[in-house]
């Protein structure tokens, strides 16, 4: 499925850093009722299966991070942990190209599908899944520990 997006002037994605760690947190711990912490982050950037991509806005020398998204790629596997874009500019195609980026780059790797959790009250989150093509597969029980909410399970043919 293709999906156009609209284009942000001056927005690049490339690997993530961990001189991002800082503006990653201030995204993280606006976007999620249990952010990660640096650790976890630290710990995907240097996990030879974890992919870390960052999506950077503005120009040359006076770049800020706009969002980011972390995936590990498993055998025939991408499967998506991590995905978040800065709230002042949400809506704008950020998520959807660090999305298809790492697509691309699981494309590349030959993986054959895509997967992701995602919670089952966050409609938001499953519409944009499902522009892209992902599909519901399944439910996680109980999968969120700070409310024990469901997870609804995306997948997406690659």
């Amino acid at each position: 499925m293709v999906t156009k997006i609209k284009q942000i002037e001056g927005l690049e994605v490339g690997p993530m850093t961990e001189d991002d760690l800082d503006e990653v947190m201030q995204i993280e711990r606006m976007s999620f009722r249990v952010p990660w912490t640096p650790g976890m982050f630290r710990q995907d950037l240097s996990f030879p299966l974890a992919r870390c991509l960052a999506a950077r806005l503005g120009s040359a020398g006076k770049k800020r991070l706009a969002g980011y998204i972390l995936c590990w790629f498993i055998a025939d596997e991408v499967h998506v942990t991590n995905i978040a874009v800065r709230r002042d500019i949400r809506q704008q195609g950020v998520a959807t190209l660090l999305l298809q980026q790492a697509l691309c780059q699981a494309r590349r790797e030959q993986m054959r599908y895509c997967t992701l959790e995602v919670r089952v009250s966050n409609e938001a989150a499953k519409g944009f899944y499902q522009k892209l093509g992902f599909e519901s597969r399944g439910i996680r029980p109980k999968y969120y520990s700070d409310n024990n909410e469901d997870a609804m399970i995306m997948w997406l043919d690659l």
